[in-house]
């Protein structure tokens, strides 16, 4: 299912299924939808929070809802931060799936990427 979207371009609100662009968020929550792996429902006020920029919100509402691992695993989720942005990516087939802001949707494995902090959905 995933495999179709890389190389989307970043795109709020986008859902990665119309094959237009992909929202981390929208992404994320679609393959744990896939997976049947339990989250909370999507909510749209987290959309906006991310395109007025509100990522110290959107980080605590993350922390609020999900629990460290010790180690990254199948449909476990991490949040980013970059110079000017926010992301969430989901772990999926052993990588890392998220959307780059200037490259769009990409896969890495998970043993390349940097050290991140993996959590999943309380």
């Amino acid at each position: 299912m995933w495999h179709r979207w890389i190389g989307l371009p970043h795109k709020f609100r986008a859902d990665p299924d119309d094959g237009q662009g992909a929202d981390c968020l929208i992404m994320t929550w679609s393959v744990l939808d896939a997976a049947g792996v339990p989250h909370p429902a999507l909510n749209d006020e987290w959309l906006s929070m991310a395109e007025r920029g509100d990522y110290e919100g959107l980080a605590l509402l993350y922390r609020g809802l999900t629990m460290s691992l010790s180690a990254s695993e199948e449909y476990a989720v991490t949040m980013f931060r970059a110079a000017d942005h926010i992301g969430i990516g989901v772990v999926v087939d052993g990588g890392l799936l998220h959307v780059n802001r200037r490259k769009g949707v990409r896969w890495i494995p998970v043993e390349r990427c940097k050290k991140m902090e993996y959590r999943r959905f309380d």
